[in-house]
């Protein structure tokens, strides 16, 4: 299918994703932004434009649905080229969201993205995400494939409120993951965990929702 806005829209609602035209409008800006600062590949190596809608827009999107209202003040851990935060604020702009990306041409990527597209109440955060170095009092972490639950859990042990929640996209392999993964250990219980397929494709998917006791 030849890229275009129209065809955005087509292929989202392929993989089970709804948008309002200006929301559609703003995945289509970010999508052409991504494709033209990505000639080494440096961004995303996924190249054909249905293979990115479905594992990235509709990847980033569809998580929606299984949560009914997200905290007000979210850090995105390993944001790499602004997944899944930038289409997480474009589709809930009241999210006050900082992007966490240590790499350096990446976290220029995102910093252009907001300026270009006029995103409000968004940053980057350039830094790798430590429990020294992230220090921001937030209600709600996010991260998308990113490393073993319990690796990243003490990464935010400074940051995140006593009952704030923590959002992890995952794949088929946190199965294995469940098994040998105690939250209680880190001072947090299961609040949610959600096991789905993205429509029309073999793509298996996870969220697991966290919630922070002490």
């Amino acid at each position: 299918m030849t890229p275009s806005l129209a065809g955005l829209d087509k292929l989202l609602h392929y993989y089970g994703v709804e948008l309002q035209q200006d929301t559609l409008k703003q995945i289509w800006e970010f999508h052409q932004l991504l494709r033209a600062n990505n000639d080494d590949q440096d961004l995303t190596r996924l190249n054909a434009f249905e293979t990115m809608v479905e594992r990235h827009y509709a990847d980033c999107t569809l998580i929606n649905a299984y949560v009914p209202k997200w905290p007000a003040r979210m850090i995105d851990v390993g944001s790499g080229a602004g997944f899944p935060g930038i289409p997480l604020k474009i589709v809930n702009p009241s999210i006050r969201l900082t992007l966490c990306e240590p790499r350096p041409n990446r976290i220029n990527f995102l910093n252009m993205v907001i300026e270009k597209m006029g995103l409000k109440g968004i940053d980057v955060f350039g830094h790798k995400v430590t429990s020294r170095s992230m220090t921001i009092p937030v209600d709600g972490v996010i991260s998308r494939a990113f490393e073993l639950m319990e690796k990243t859990l003490p990464r935010i042990a400074n940051s995140l409120k006593v009952g704030g929640r923590v959002y992890f996209m995952k794949g088929p392999a946190v199965a294995d993951e469940l098994k040998t993964f105690y939250p209680e250990d880190f001072g947090y219980k299961f609040v949610g965990k959600h096991f789905y397929t993205i429509p029309n494709s073999t793509q298996d998917r996870a969220l697991i929702i966290l919630e922070r006791e002490e």
